[in-house]
């Protein structure tokens, strides 16, 4: 008998510990193994034995003893380590439990009572997978993952710094990722898009799809910018910034790669040199804002441009008049200055989006920066790849628009090309992740040897190339992670048996925000837009010195929407750098001048304070009270009310109590104290 055996509950602290044993990986041959790489030079030994470095291979799916159990390859993988453990899995989750879970994992909303009544009434063991494709296409699907995404890229409204302005069009990026999420826009494309939008087309977009490539460049706009800058002759510092910002962003975001330690020196613990930060950041050298492009269809823009020809051509003369008018004639040059003014207002304005291209001058050198510094150039650097696998000298692709230099391009494609063996890995773990609480590789943004290693490296790889194979679609990987048994598990209370799933799990920020107000009747029905603006304390508003000092453009004040448009689902709302809207912050919201990988969830007073007694739930509440004040029988009262809020019927305990309950306290309070149970903050 093994030792496994006498001790069942040893069995389930090791595998809690351990989740996965890793596994060994076919290496493969790359630019790794030669002698001459420079990298290998450089480094050598252990570091190139990281794992992520490999190719991604598409590992034989594991036979298993018990062959009834598994619903999918997924399955297999994690049944075949459990079985070498001497673990047995836990149970499957009743139906309305495993609907919540469904609802709340991939649409951030609690089903409806009506949903899982039909569900638990039926016969066919299908209607689940019905359920789980009507999810993945509803429009609340991309609500809930494109807020995944905007974290990950550090989605803001504002530019941050002292002044932090309006960034007044950053919402049409915004519902470019909601959009590409409900689309299951090919990822390999959703990548190209955001690097190099522009470069995919030639002059105006002729029809919606390319109007998306251009707002996609929104991804290059996201990161903080610092317009004083030129008011204290700052701009060169102000441009290496933004070269950092973009360099290290997307390698943590599409690679999971760490490329802020090699900006000052070759990297500590990873196989990448000081170099390999100035060759990655040149593929952005040549980047501008993109404040003169709009994103008008051709058809349109042609029509406008026609329409104020004839008026920029009396402006044009305007000017010459007034240019050529002798310093005396003052009167004359005030009266041309209106004629002008009053022309420029009869111009149809253009669609402006928040935009990044190309300069003109697209022989924009690079130097290595001795310790980071931009006042310290080094060496030029071309444009290339990591060195430890890429170390040849990179040719550019020719990118469609003849006004940019493809640079973006040729990086974008290089991140979703087979060769690469971090774009895929990373994307299916950020999905794993959003379903378990945990990726297999617990540090999303960091796949070197600074991050924790794969729990199942050919599960990951298996995920990985199903990806690729499957033409990059993420609601496949999704598809298949929630029809697996593992995901359907309930959560394990007996340590002999074993789930991935974590018993509890709280509401994110926007989550439950977005919970109060569909359970109440409250939630308004949108589909992007200009951010909604929700009312703060005016001790917040008194404390920023941007909200005193506003200009005429408006962009640095707080501008709160009218109090019946507020009611949207938290996505919608104002996002800015230096004021997080209280309400959200209390529940972890993030913050959003880096990217972020993992939501944290913590549990502290300030929570259940701000459940209790918080506006947002003392209007709830009212509103859910108003809505069933009509209803005179209070046995019918409490099961309205816990159908709205916890989709189930109450027992007949919670029944009784609950009737006393509305005998001494009104129906708001009731429907108050239903939204502060652990029943409506968590899902299992």
């Amino acid at each position: 008998m093994s030792f496994f055996s006498h001790c069942p509950w040893v069995r389930h602290l090791i595998l809690v510990g351990l989740f996965w044993l890793p596994h060994p990986m076919a290496s493969g041959q790359t630019e790794l193994q030669s002698p001459d790489n420079p990298i290998r030079k450089k480094f050598g030994g252990e570091r190139l034995e990281l794992w992520s470095l490999r190719p991604i291979h598409r590992p034989e799916i594991p036979e298993v003893n018990d062959r009834v159990w598994p619903c999918n390859p997924i399955d297999n993988f994690v049944l075949s380590q459990w079985e070498s453990l001497g673990l047995t899995p836990e149970g499957t989750l009743d139906p309305s439990r495993l609907m919540r879970r469904l609802s709340m994992d991939l649409c951030g909303l609690p089903p409806s009572f009506v949903d899982i009544e039909n569900q638990l009434a039926s016969d066919d063991p299908q209607d689940v997978a019905h359920y789980t494709d009507k999810l993945l296409g509803s429009p609340e699907y991309g609500k809930h993952f494109g807020r995944l995404w905007l974290d990950v890229v550090r989605y803001s409204d504002s530019n941050g710094f002292d002044w932090d302005e309006l960034r007044k069009e950053a919402w049409r990026y915004r519902d470019y990722v909601i959009s590409s999420w409900n689309r299951d826009l090919p990822f390999d494309q959703f990548v190209r898009e955001q690097l190099a939008g522009d470069e995919l087309l030639d002059g105006a977009p002729i029809d919606q799809e390319q109007q998306n490539q251009l707002i996609a460049t929104g991804y290059l706009r996201m990161g903080p910018q610092d317009n004083a800058a030129s008011l204290f002759n700052e701009q060169d510092r102000s441009r290496a910034e933004l070269m950092t910002d973009l360099t290290e962003t997307t390698g943590s975001a599409f690679l999971g790669l760490t490329l802020s330690c090699c900006r000052c020196h070759d990297h500590k613990t990873d196989p990448l040199s000081h170099e390999d930060h100035y060759r990655f950041r040149a593929f952005f050298a040549c980047v501008e804002y993109g404040d003169r492009l709009s994103i008008d269809l051709a058809e349109a823009k042609r029509l406008i441009e026609l329409k104020n020809a004839p008026v920029q051509e009396e402006i044009d003369r305007l000017e010459k008049e007034i240019k050529s008018t002798p310093k005396g004639e003052k009167g004359k040059r005030e009266q041309l200055g209106k004629e002008k003014s009053t022309l420029v207002a009869q111009l149809l304005p253009t669609t402006p989006a928040l935009l990044m291209t190309d300069s003109e001058k697209q022989d924009q050198p690079t130097f290595l920066l001795e310790q980071g510094d931009h006042r310290s150039p080094g060496v030029r650097l071309e444009p290339g790849f990591p060195s430890v696998l890429f170390s040849q000298k990179v040719t550019l692709d020719s990118p469609v628009n003849p006004k940019t230099s493809g640079r973006r391009l040729t990086l974008a494609n290089w991140i979703v090309s087979e060769k690469n063996p971090w774009t895929a890995r990373v994307i299916v773990n950020r999905l794993w992740q959003s379903h378990f609480g945990e990726g297999i590789v617990s540090s999303p943004n960091d796949f070197g040897m600074s991050g924790k290693p794969p729990r199942d490296p050919q599960l990951l790889d298996w995920l990985a190339a199903e990806l690729i194979e499957n033409e990059w679609s993420l609601k496949h990987i999704q598809r298949l992670i929630v029809t697996s048994q593992v995901y359907r598990q309930q959560a394990s209370k007996d340590p002999l048996r074993i789930s991935l799933r974590k018993q509890l799990r709280r509401l994110t920020a926007e989550q439950l925000r977005d919970a109060i107000l569909l359970t109440s009747g409250q939630m308004q029905s949108v589909s992007g837009g200009k951010p909604i603006w929700p009312e703060i304390p005016p001790e917040i508003l008194q404390a920023n010195p941007a909200f005193l000092d506003d200009n005429e453009a408006k962009t640095k004040g707080w501008y709160p929407s009218p109090q019946d448009s507020q009611s949207v689902r938290s996505i919608y709302l104002i996002q800015k750098r230096t004021v997080r809207l209280p309400w959200l912050e209390t529940f972890d919201l993030p913050e959003n001048s880096v990217s972020c990988p993992q939501r944290e969830s913590s549990i502290v007073p300030t929570q259940a304070l701000t459940l209790l007694n918080g506006d947002l739930t003392l209007d709830a509440a009212n509103a859910m009270a108003t809505r069933l004040e009509s209803i005179k029988d209070r046995r019918q009262i409490v099961k309205h009310v816990f159908q709205d809020l916890l989709q189930r019927n109450p027992n007949q305990n919670e029944q009784t109590i609950s009737e006393e309950y509305l005998r001494e306290h009104s129906l708001s309070a009731f429907c108050r104290a239903l939204m502060n149970t652990n029943e409506f903050m968590f899902y299992e």
